[in-house]
């Protein structure tokens, strides 16, 4: 496989991943703030536990994103698999 199609196709699984994750992230906070504090706080507050969940759910994802990237890297060589390690390569 060439190296613009490799980078392609990283490109497209960790977007794929990425929204899987923050989409699971989402429902699992608000999920954990309806059997939590759903049931103290009144109706009105749900507006900022949807935009709070939403904000944690894209921090995690991130910090989440950058620390498996962080292994791939180191453990599969991933620089160099997708050509992108800073050596000059014909592709």
């Amino acid at each position: 496989m060439v190296k613009k199609a490799k980078v392609a196709v990283f490109l497209l699984a960790a977007t794929v991943l990425n929204v899987l994750v923050t989409a699971l992230l989402f429902v699992g906070l608000l999920a954990l703030y309806s059997l939590t504090l759903g049931k103290i706080l009144p109706q009105t507050a749900i507006m900022w536990a949807v935009v709070g969940s939403f904000v944690l759910s894209l921090v995690g994802t991130v910090l989440l994103y950058k620390a498996v990237l962080s292994v791939a890297r180191k453990k599969f060589d991933l620089d160099e698999y997708l050509g992108i390690s800073g050596k000059k390569s014909r592709d």
